[in-house]
């Protein structure tokens, strides 16, 4: 799975609408393959034009879901009336009625090196464990990855437990989640943690 379909599965198994839950997708350019250089592999050609139409079918889900993908984050707090959420983060949903807030940054398949990109969604995810949450709320944060070789990277960052991270080896199959350490969102309870 590319990184939007991981978003898209993400929301779809832990937070999705249709319990409650509003969200707010980042997808970037080059998650889409829409950035870097002319490909210079047939190979390469292959994966972006996959990457390209994955972002199309993807971007389609989630509206039909009712998540909002990109666009100006602070307006939608204020549109929904909820209490703002600082930095740059893949995905944030909150239930007002529960009160819950799930901050997760999200890596999938991708070209680069699977450590590296890791360790760019755990820096994020330190940041975020460094702000207040909204007063009166619940916060879980969550690091979420997708692939053989960057869960076997995941295990290894256990320590962000400590900081109240949990991390998610999301599977094909929705059963097939692993949750490597933290505590787990029970998608049967609107998102709270176990």
């Amino acid at each position: 799975m590319f990184q939007p379909e991981v978003k898209l599965e993400f929301v779809r198994r832990y937070c999705p609408p249709a319990a409650g839950w509003q969200v707010f997708v980042d997808i970037d350019a080059s998650e889409e393959g829409r950035t870097g250089g002319a490909r210079t592999s047939d190979e390469a050609r292959q994966q972006q034009a996959a990457m390209q139409r994955d972002a199309q079918r993807v971007r389609a889900a989630l509206e039909k879901l009712s998540v909002v993908v990109g666009g100006e984050r602070r307006a939608w707090f204020e549109n929904l009336r909820l209490p703002r959420v600082n930095g740059d983060r893949d995905i944030v949903a909150m239930h007002p009625d529960k009160r819950r807030l799930v901050i997760a940054e999200v890596e999938g398949a991708s070209t680069g090196q699977p450590e590296q990109k890791l360790y760019k969604a755990i820096g994020q995810l330190v940041l975020a464990a460094g702000e207040v949450p909204p007063e009166d709320w619940q916060r879980s944060l969550v690091l979420v990855v997708h692939g053989a070789a960057i869960a076997a990277h995941l295990n290894r960052a256990a320590a962000l437990a400590k900081l109240g991270v949990a991390g998610l080896a999301l599977a094909a199959q929705p059963a097939q989640d692993r949750w490597c350490f933290g505590s787990r969102l029970d998608p049967s309870s609107g998102g709270r943690r176990e």
